[in-house]
């Protein structure tokens, strides 16, 4: 019989590690010397040590590895193309990643949006359906502790099965992402869920722009699953406006305007103290011309861009959007301005009410 410390050298390992596997059951001693209550092996004990070092090279867990030990030939043969299926996967997983950081070296600005997008997703059973804001949290371990969000949040979320992107939203278990294209990258929201009188509740640990730009901290809010449906980006829109508008001419819009602020509501418009930072201000103009022609200016990453829609009198209408926003003309301290509604995702996909685009006319 072996001794425990010779039974180490031999397998190159210390005696805690044996020690180890003794505790977990994989690699029991032959016996146990009961005048000194040394672990004695048996040289098969040897090669069973092997067997578990190379099992353990193939990527198998110790809790895997004693279920080899004991699976009859069909379970076995089960478990080991469950794992060869793995590990096909990481060398894919891996070529892939080579294949990256060659180009990173060639050429490093090839990080780019996209490519900070790349990330692994894990299922979290039962998040995926729409969540509605609650409120938000001043205890974040206290769902009862519920005010009115401080700032612009979305009233709704959508969790597509799978994880998949709409409209600024992803994620992976415990994770929801955010898009912001405006800096390039997406901001990771941590969630957990819980359960509470029946209802299934989620607290997001949300970083707003302003902690991005202002260092702000993030909050915490509480949304409610409303369902647990499981949507399609096709499905999933819940606000859809009526575009099937006849074309009625409107001459007091007709011409070009150009932005000026991105507002709230009609009142809180100040030309001396815009609400919203030109540099971020999407639509740079937008022209009506005759027959019902409407043409947005927007910024891109090269520049500008035309979007041409259509109107007809109050209304700008994206059928391919499936939006109609309204528009209306003012006078404020003597010039002309055209507030116009924005429908983006926040109306379509986040239940939000729509802000306010403001223009004042252009000049011939």
């Amino acid at each position: 019989m072996i001794k425990i410390g010779n039974m180490a050298k031999i397998c190159g390992v210390n005696t805690q590690t044996l020690r180890y596997y003794d505790a977990e059951g994989i690699l029991r001693p032959e016996a146990t010397d009961k005048n000194t209550g040394y672990r004695l092996y048996s040289p098969s004990d040897i090669e069973k040590f092997r067997k578990i070092q190379f099992y353990k090279s193939l990527g198998f867990e110790l809790n895997e590895i004693k279920e080899l030990f004991t699976a009859d030939k069909e379970k076995f043969r089960a478990m080991m193309i469950k794992r060869k299926n793995a590990m096909l996967s990481d060398i894919t997983a891996s070529k892939e990643n080579v294949r990256k950081i060659d180009e990173l070296t060639r050429e490093p600005e090839k990080l780019d949006f996209y490519a900070l997008l790349d990330f692994p997703f894990t299922d979290d059973p039962g998040v995926a359906g729409k969540w509605e804001i609650c409120g938000q949290l001043t205890d974040k371990n206290d769902i009862n502790s519920v005010s009115e969000p401080e700032g612009f949040v979305h009233k709704e979320i959508p969790f597509l099965p799978g994880g998949a992107f709409v409209w600024v939203w992803f994620w992976t278990k415990g994770i929801l992402y955010r898009i912001l294209g405006d800096h390039g990258f997406a901001v990771p929201n941590p969630y957990t869920t819980l359960e509470k009188d029946g209802e299934k509740y989620m607290i997001i640990e949300y970083f707003s722009d302003s902690c991005i730009e202002n260092g702000d901290d993030p909050v915490y809010l509480l949304y409610k699953q409303t369902d647990g449906t499981l949507y399609t980006t096709k499905t999933v829109k819940k606000r859809i406006d009526n575009t099937d508008m006849p074309y009625i001419d409107d001459p007091a819009v007709s011409g070009e305007w150009e932005t000026v602020d991105f507002v709230k509501n009609i009142e809180s418009f100040d030309i001396s103290k815009p609400y919203w930072k030109s540099e971020n201000l999407w639509i740079v103009s937008i022209r009506f011309m005759p027959r019902g022609i409407c043409v947005k200016t927007v910024k891109t990453e090269r520049g500008t861009a035309n979007i041409t829609l259509r109107y007809t009198k109050d209304y700008v209408l994206a059928d391919r959007e499936q939006t109609a926003e309204k528009y209306e003309i003012k006078t404020v301290d003597g010039a002309e301005y055209l507030f116009l509604q924005h429908k983006s995702g926040d109306y379509s996909y986040g239940g939000c009410e729509p802000m306010l685009y403001v223009f004042k006319r252009k000049k011939d």
